[in-house]
């Protein structure tokens, strides 16, 4: 039966013929009894010949496999690993080798740094230095790269280039020629609008013209005035102020605030043609001004009124004897020097003139007047992105790395912030936006560092009288003042020179100029000063017999000796072992 079998199949094979799988199990199933079979029977012939033909007849019997298709080869942009070579030699292709290109990088979200003044200026440099890489946008409504703003009211009015006001090129007091401008616009990738945030370059961007009208903190957008949005990593409010205004002034286009380059410009213009000039406000910014303005008095014919309702030139900040030695001082500079009379009204007079009404019946005409009055901190935007404002101080609340919320940071004018030393505080000077800018910057980076450092400012009334100061500066504080005799040292003309990280030195990338103003030639060849009563000296500011403040009167060099009295926590009675760190007498003769 099992030859028939085989025999059968073989010739079905030859046909062409392919047995089922279910037609060739049929017989074998069958001679799986489950009853033993009986002796005799051929069921061992046949067990034994379906295994050894078995396996060939499947083989016979089975269809040809189907080849598998090659997989195909898809192009990419991206670089693979090469395929591992084959045992034999490779076969020559024609096809041509794909060009392979590196796939763009993704733009990162920005850093988004809102207002063109130092704070900002001062975080950009701070996160390029953590991340040369990273996105870093600069917001201004100004149409100029940032810039310093203390030479507005200084240097740049002693200047003796008649261009300067297109400039802002001067020379510091010892002859250093500087530019108010950080640095030039070249150095930035200038962008026209929201979507130049995706441009691709390692210089910082800069977006002139345009403010920032909404900040949403959620959605992590700052909305400009033209409606477009840009999404930022972290953001940067450093809007600083706006010139305070008085009640009373009106709009008349005599009567300006004084507070950026362009206010400086327009300024300058007034002056040369020989204006008669008001300045109303006492306090650093209208005293400096008025100085800077008697000093053009001889060249451009200019006259200087300066007009404000305290006792004296900066009464906010000194003691009264101090005060009314300054006041004296600008006087002899050749201002006329108004004290204790406010602004009643402002009226209209000939040829565009101003009337300026006083509160004790006087009046004065001017040709231009300039308020400069303080500012108020620019916080509306914070205000309405739902962020703490103190009232008090009228300044974003942040923490001590200078976050007001998770990625929102402030810096500069507009930040209220704990000092350790002294408490709560909101600070308009210099030297506060660059350090509080540069820390906001790092911290924004991945910084955690809290914000410790010690401000000071500085004020010029001329070349001649110069304070430097660390702490509360409050004229309503009881004070503790020492005085000596002034040298030819003790002047601002020298201070550039005698203390390297003042913000009065210039930059180490700045070159000094070959010689020195008139203006500083005459100040060094003997100090006004040396005959005076308040020459140079010391001022302790002590506030519940600790002293909280101290004011350097052309005493230059000696800030970081001050900010360490402040930051120790010395008491009143420790005043006279302290006068060793400031040689006050050591040049007297």
């Amino acid at each position: 039966m099992s030859l028939n079998l085989l025999r059968a199949s073989s010739h079905l094979a030859r046909s062409g013929v392919s047995l089922s799988a279910r037609q060739l199990r049929r017989p074998a199933m069958r001679t799986y009894a489950t009853q033993p079979s009986k002796g005799g029977s051929n069921s061992p012939w046949f067990l034994g010949s379906l295994l050894v033909f078995g396996p060939l007849l499947f083989h016979l019997t089975s269809p040809p496999e189907t080849p598998k298709p090659k997989p195909a080869v898809i192009q990419t942009e991206s670089v693979s690993a090469p395929a591992a070579a084959p045992v034999t030699a490779p076969v020559p292709t024609a096809e041509p080798t794909p060009v392979v290109t590196e796939a763009p990088k993704p733009i990162a979200k920005p850093y988004v740094l809102v207002g063109g003044g130092t704070a900002s200026f001062a975080a950009a440099q701070a996160i390029k230095e953590k991340d040369p890489n990273a996105n870093v946008i600069i917001i201004s409504e100004e149409g100029v790269p940032p810039y310093m703003r203390p030479p507005l009211s200084k240097e740049l009015w002693f200047s003796e280039d008649p261009n300067v006001a297109k400039t802002l090129v001067f020379k510091d007091w010892q002859g250093t020629e500087r530019n108010a401008i950080y640095q030039d616009i070249s150095e930035y990738e200038v962008i026209q609008d929201a979507s130049g945030s995706d441009i691709q370059t390692n210089k910082v961007k800069l977006l002139l013209n345009k403010s920032v009208r909404k900040l949403n903190v959620e959605e992590h957008t700052v909305t400009l005035n033209d409606g477009s949005k840009i999404y930022y990593n972290k953001v940067l409010l450093a809007t600083g102020g706006a010139p305070k205004r008085l009640p009373n002034q009106g709009d008349h286009p005599n009567v300006t605030t004084f507070r950026t380059a362009n206010d400086f410009k327009q300024l300058d213009s007034i002056v040369k043609k020989g204006a008669h000039v008001a300045v109303v406000g006492g306090g650093f910014l209208g005293s400096e001004l008025a100085v800077a303005l008697a000093h053009r008095a001889e060249r451009d014919q200019v006259k200087v009124t300066q007009i404000f309702p305290e006792e004296g030139n900066m009464a906010n900040v000194f003691p009264g004897y101090l005060t009314k030695w300054t006041t004296s001082r600008v006087r002899k500079l050749g201002v006329d020097v108004k004290t204790g009379n406010a602004i009643k009204s402002f009226k209209s007079g000939d040829d565009g003139k101003v009337i300026l009404e006083l509160a004790n019946g006087d009046s004065v005409t001017a040709d231009h007047v300039v308020v400069a009055v303080g500012i108020e901190p620019r916080v509306d935007v914070a205000r309405e992105a739902g962020l703490e404002i103190d009232e008090k101080r009228a300044g974003v609340v942040v923490n001590a790395e200078l976050e007001a919320r998770k990625d929102v940071f402030a810096a500069g004018d507009m930040v209220s912030f704990h000092d350790i030393q002294l408490g709560r505080r909101r600070i308009e000077h210099h030297d506060h936006a660059v350090l509080s800018g540069r820390h906001a910057g790092e911290n924004m980076v991945g910084g955690s560092k809290a914000y410790r450092h010690q401000s000071m400012f500085w004020s010029d009334l001329g070349p001649e009288i110069g304070y430097e100061a660390v702490g509360l500066i409050d004229s309503q504080l009881s004070t503790v003042s020492v005085w000596a005799k002034a040298t030819e040292k003790d002047t601002p003309a020298a201070a550039a020179g005698s203390e390297a990280e003042s913000p009065r030195a210039a930059m180490e990338s700045e070159k000094p100029a070959s010689t020195e103003s008139s203006v500083t030639k005459a100040v060094q060849a003997k100090n006004p000063l040396q005959d005076e009563k308040f020459g140079k000296g010391l001022v302790f500011y002590v506030r519940d017999r600790k002293v909280v403040g101290l004011v350097l009167f052309n005493v230059f060099g000696k800030v970081q000796e001050a900010r360490d009295i402040i930051n120790a926590g010395y008491t009143s009675d420790k005043i006279d072992g302290l006068l060793k760190k400031f040689d006050l007498h050591k040049d007297e003769h």
